[in-house]
């Protein structure tokens, strides 16, 4: 029995030990995440990139009242509409975004996404016709 006893405490020991290196390598970096499921990876390489607004997503967005802070979060709560993205397309990828805004409004969006840059190319909202062209 004692020597059960014995390798249990080594055991624990170890363990705490081995979690206190851990927890100080690891502590202070803020660039890790675990993105595994598809949604959350594409939407984290649209946010690392820099984005530029098209004339005619400007324009929406002006027209629907939106401001810088409902566009970031299209790309860190929304959700890709696979079906309806073309992720392979030749230059640069699109995806079909969809996030509900804390006033309960849906914004429908689409984002150009290239190596270096992610462009805004349309935004949507059901109810509102804008005039832009």
């Amino acid at each position: 029995m004692s020597g059960i006893g014995k390798r249990l405490g080594f055991f624990s020991i170890g363990l705490v030990l081995g979690s206190l290196v851990v927890y100080f390598m690891v502590s202070k970096r803020t660039d890790i995440s675990c993105n595994y499921f598809p949604n959350a990876r594409v939407l984290k390489d649209l946010r690392t990139k820099p984005l530029v607004l098209s004339d005619l997503a400007a324009c929406q967005k002006t027209c629907l009242s939106l401001d810088s802070n409902d566009v970031k979060m299209l790309f860190a709560a929304g959700a890709v509409i696979f079906s309806e993205s073309q992720p392979r397309k030749k230059p640069c990828g699109e995806y079909k975004l969809i996030v509900r805004l804390p006033d309960e409004r849906e914004i429908v969006a689409v984002a150009q996404n290239c190596d270096s840059t992610v462009t805004l190319l349309s935004l949507a909202h059901e109810g509102t016709a804008c005039a832009c062209e």
